[in-house]
């Protein structure tokens, strides 16, 4: 059976996943810069969260082009890896002010948009159709996340020009996204171990999973984060904007007495 080496294709998917964690990085670098932190202190975010995306990119990188014993990266790596990332993503916000601070001083638009680039899952659906892939993971994954990210750029609309319905519009659409990772990740390691086993036997190496599955191992964990990221800043958001009107009538009432 012969089946044409997708070079292009992967090395479009790794920048693409790679890409997520550079975006991730400004962001980040600029909510510190409109914080009144210490300098010390958004020096330290700034090099940690540097060196945990550079760090977790490089070892995902090298496992890419050398696996370990030689054989396509497995399921268990790959999901230690989605793992990794959402502990190092979420801890930080429930046990750190600063960093709280922080993901409620992002762009909320910028942190929505960064997630325009999830139409590289696009690419899911030509490997599917090169036969590199099953229809079981391929489908729901490309056109899922085509689907939010063109979704992404409604929405970025919606809170720029302040639509009354943009936050619901806004919280609908982090779910959605949230669902379409936990059904590729779902459909991901139900499908893609048997189908590949079958297409081993046939003669084809696997090598090209090692950069298709850089996606669900450093692209698919960023986002999730930065979909949680989104409904923290907007649940807080609201619910300052709650406590403001209620505090309202208080206030005009003791500046009238």
């Amino acid at each position: 059976m012969s089946i044409d080496y997708p070079i292009n294709t992967l090395i479009l998917i790794t920048i693409g996943a790679l890409g997520i964690g550079v975006a991730v990085w400004f962001l980040l670098s600029e909510a510190l810069n409109r914080l009144p932190l210490s300098a010390p202190v958004k020096r330290n975010w700034r090099w940690g969260a540097a060196v945990v995306l550079v760090g977790w990119a490089l070892v995902r990188l090298l496992m890419e082009i050398n696996p370990p014993g030689g054989q396509p990266i497995g399921t268990l790596v790959t999901v230690a890896f989605v793992a990794f990332g959402l502990i190092v993503g979420t801890l930080p916000l429930v046990f750190s002010s600063n960093y709280r601070q922080i993901v409620r001083a992002t762009p909320s638009t910028w942190l929505i948009g960064l997630q325009m680039i999830r139409v590289i899952g696009g690419f899911f659906l030509v490997l599917l159709d090169m036969k590199l892939l099953p229809a079981n993971f391929a489908l729901p994954a490309g056109y899922g996340d085509v689907t939010v990210g063109v979704l992404s750029v409604v929405v970025v609309y919606l809170l720029a020009t302040n639509k009354p319905y943009a936050r619901s519009a806004a919280v609908l659409w982090n779910l959605l996204g949230l669902l379409d990772l936990i059904i590729a990740l779902a459909t991901g390691t139900t499908f893609i171990p048997a189908f590949t086993a079958q297409l081993a036997a046939t003669g084809v190496s696997l090598s090209y999973l090692n950069y298709v599955l850089v996606i669900p191992a450093y692209g698919v964990p960023l986002a999730a984060v930065a979909h949680i990221y989104s409904l923290y800043q907007l649940s807080s958001r609201h619910g300052a904007e709650t406590k403001q009107a209620a505090d309202a009538p208080v206030q005009s009432s003791a500046f009238a007495k």
